[in-house]
């Protein structure tokens, strides 16, 4: 069989701080409790699962006292609410928990020991191939549209630097998927790949013009440029927004001071 999936990570007032996270879960007995929100988390009204984070510890340091389980979107005291974003999508939303008892059996990994497990699972995350071929069918339909003037040499210089993105973008995700990338690299995948994402949308939207602004129910190419064009910055806030992974490869990678 198959099973829907969502992360239940992110919060109001904590998006890409997961030292942050407010949400409790407080054991009971051989169970947990949970209680707390979630938000900008994908699928969440069409999952069968949710891998929640939650804090176990309150009085241990922000990195510590986290604790990963998996949680059965069933329960009673869950309640999802989707959010509607520019593009008229709703695959975000946001998750409340009220008193929502969790098997002790659900618990993943160590208690108290989610942050390191969480910062190695967005590895694989901010490395993955859909960081960078989001926006490539519409790239090729682009292509094969007419409207790029091929004989205009600022058009060609454009096209040769997303064709040369695309395949520094290609190695990238390789070094990460067979383990040659150092620690935390991911983050310059995502960052190189997503920026690019969105130059892909930037391009489109010149050659197609005033064709960008139509938004039709049929979803011809010029209501996929505008889409591409609105959902374009979501590329680099979501799994970590830019600012945070430039941080991570300045400190963690290249070792610069704070």
């Amino acid at each position: 069989g198959t099973s829907m999936w969502a992360i239940g990570m992110s919060e109001p007032d904590n998006g890409s701080d997961v030292a942050g996270l407010r949400t409790r879960a407080v054991r009971d007995g051989d169970d947990w409790v949970a209680n707390g929100q979630k938000v900008w988390t994908s699928g969440a009204a069409t999952a069968d699962w949710l891998y929640l984070i939650a804090r176990t510890d309150p009085d241990a340091r922000p990195h510590r006292g986290l604790t990963e389980f998996v949680v059965d979107m069933r329960s009673p005291g869950i309640e999802v609410r989707p959010i509607v974003d520019a593009t008229g999508n709703r695959h975000f939303c946001e998750v409340a928990l009220t008193d929502v008892r969790i098997a002790g059996d659900c618990l993943i990994g160590e208690e108290n020991a989610s942050f390191g497990q969480v910062m190695r699972q967005m590895e694989h995350e901010r490395g993955g191939i859909d960081r960078l071929v989001s926006n490539r069918l519409l790239y090729e339909d682009l292509r094969r549209s007419g409207w790029l003037d091929g004989a205009d040499p600022l058009v060609r210089q454009e096209l040769a630097g997303l064709e040369t993105g695309y395949r520094i973008g290609r190695l990238l995700v390789l070094r990460e998927t067979l383990g040659q990338a150092p620690p935390s690299f991911s983050a310059a995948t995502k960052t190189f790949c997503t920026e690019l994402e969105q130059r892909v949308a930037a391009v489109a939207a010149r050659a197609a013009g005033a064709r960008a602004t139509l938004w039709d129910p049929d979803g011809g190419l010029a209501s996929r440029i505008a889409r591409g064009v609105c959902y374009a910055p979501a590329y680099t806030i979501m799994g970590g927004t830019t600012n945070i992974t430039r941080n991570i490869i300045a400190e963690r990678v290249l070792g610069l001071p704070r």
